[in-house]
């Protein structure tokens, strides 16, 4: 009854309300506030504020929802190992990625994972790095995928690949037929840009600031596909990493420029996975098939 109670709990967390969880849970609205006053009773603390129909953590439940949500993933793990007893290669592989990785680098990468273990089930989630990583550090996802090596003493990192950042632009606009641009040229050009609160945004502003160069960013977006399609269609150009555009460029729809004296960057995308966690059968797959396909990642 208490994992019941902490999966309601989490629920009502992750829903935002009382509400949505029940129609989640498939639950009477009174049967979920019973379920989590009965666990605030049983562990004697306030978890949750109520402000009308919306909820928020006291520090008590922030430590209870950390805890939850490890013993949920935990239990789910323990009854993938016991099914993997019966049938051989059954498993679930949990998967936290940054978009640009779910979009660009995740699929294929997949695609092989399902043909070589078709019985595991994956699961994928996507957020921020530092979302990604939470989701790692709370046990609520077996591995995670970002594009910033990330030092923790819980997790171990690896690398995968060194992803270039470019300077695209469509091939009909009249700048596409520099091969390279001056710094004072490239402040002229209209420029799509990535969101501002942003780690890669914020990592390309200040190369721009070092190198002397004020970009003229007329649109944001909060996706690379976003930013893409604008450059597609001859509104500007915009600092892509390879991993997003190099099909692109390949075929013709955009067009890579340089950027005279300006330092090639570069963002390493990584596996990030805690040092403590166990390893199921699924997990060391997916590890194999990333050191195998990543040259980084082999001597790891």
């Amino acid at each position: 009854m208490l994992l019941q109670q902490l999966i309601t709990f989490c629920t009502v967390v992750d829903e935002g309300g009382f509400t949505r969880a029940a129609d989640v849970l498939s639950m009477s609205q009174p049967a979920v506030s019973k379920q989590v006053k009965t666990l605030e009773q049983k562990l004697q603390a306030e978890l949750l504020v109520r402000t009308g129909r919306q909820v928020s953590l006291t520090p008590a439940g922030e430590l209870v929802y950390s805890y939850a949500k490890r013993i949920i993933h935990t239990v789910e793990e323990l009854h993938g190992a016991l099914e993997n007893l019966s049938v051989p290669g059954y498993g679930r592989l949990s998967i936290g990625s940054v978009s640009t990785v779910a979009m660009f680098t995740l699929p294929e990468l997949l695609g092989v994972y399902t043909r070589e273990h078709p019985l595991v089930t994956v699961h994928v989630r996507t957020g921020t790095v530092d979302e990604v990583m939470q989701m790692v550090l709370r046990n609520e996802i077996d591995i995670g995928l970002v594009t910033v090596p990330l030092t923790h003493e819980l997790l171990h990192t690896i690398p995968l690949f060194r992803d270039r950042i470019l300077l695209v632009a469509s091939p009909g606009t009249p700048w596409a037929g520099r091969s390279v641009v001056k710094p004072q040229e490239l402040a002229q050009m209209p420029m799509i840009a990535y969101q501002r609160e942003s780690k890669f945004r914020a990592y390309v502003d200040a190369s721009f600031q070092a190198a002397g160069i004020t970009p003229d960013v007329i649109m944001e977006f909060d996706s690379h596909e976003a930013v893409k399609a604008m450059v597609a269609a001859g509104f500007g150009v915009a600092m892509m990493p390879s991993s997003a555009v190099a099909d692109d460029i390949e075929e013709g729809a955009l067009v890579e420029l340089k950027i005279a004296g300006f330092e090639e960057l570069a963002r390493i995308t990584s596996l990030i996975i805690r040092r403590d966690r166990h390893q199921s059968p699924p997990v060391r797959a997916f590890l194999d098939l990333v050191r195998h396909t990543f040259p980084l990642a082999r001597s790891l």
